[in-house]
């Protein structure tokens, strides 16, 4: 299988607040966030794409918008793509969850792969969500380069994933604002060589 797969984070959204947990709440790109995303136009202008995949939120489709522009380039939309859902923590502050919920921010912290806020996921569940979808992709024959357009979380699980590393491991890697990842399936090997674009 000759296949490469670029995992792609969308740019910087529109969110004036201070740090908190954004997870699925449906925010668009900012001003600076569209720039970002179109100065990664001409990374990818050289490149033959087979197929581009992203997640449904506005700021990932607006990134892809962006970097292919009017290219004619399949895509397609999977919701497993979205990013790990912080259920009843979403939109809130990291100083007001670690103020009014001490327990459960450390908890998190000591726990990162198993631990889900309120009617929110894990990374594990996250992980049983977006590895099915990749494990899909990655194995459609007839497409050798592609792009997933998604999230840092689930650009992370994928990573630890496919390096074959536990869920500890998932802040290893720094996922920047439309920062890319370039996945080249090594088939002597038959794993996955990761190098940071």
């Amino acid at each position: 299988m000759n296949k490469t797969i670029y995992l792609v984070r969308h740019g910087e959204i529109e969110w004036n607040k201070e740090k908190a947990y954004i997870g699925q709440i449906d925010l668009p790109l900012s001003e600076q966030g569209k720039i970002q995303a179109a100065k990664r136009r001409e990374f990818f202008a050289g490149i033959n794409l087979d197929k581009a995949y992203t997640s449904p939120l506005k700021r990932c489709v607006a990134t892809l918008n962006h970097v292919l522009e009017n290219r004619a380039v399949p895509r397609e939309t999977i919701a497993d793509l979205q990013e790990i859902s912080m259920g009843d923590w979403e939109g809130r502050s990291f100083a007001e969850i670690k103020s009014k919920f001490p327990v459960a921010y450390e908890k998190r912290g000591q726990e990162i792969a198993s631990f889900a806020p309120p009617n929110g996921e894990s990374f594990l569940d996250l992980q049983q969500r977006v590895m099915p979808a990749f494990k899909e992709i990655a194995e459609k024959e007839e497409e050798h380069q592609i792009i997933i357009l998604a999230h840092a979380g689930v650009i992370r699980v994928i990573l630890t994933s496919i390096l074959g590393l536990t869920l500890n491991h998932i802040f290893n890697w720094p996922i920047l604002y439309t920062g890319i990842y370039q996945l080249c399936f090594d088939q002597n090997q038959e794993k996955w060589m990761c190098k940071n674009r």
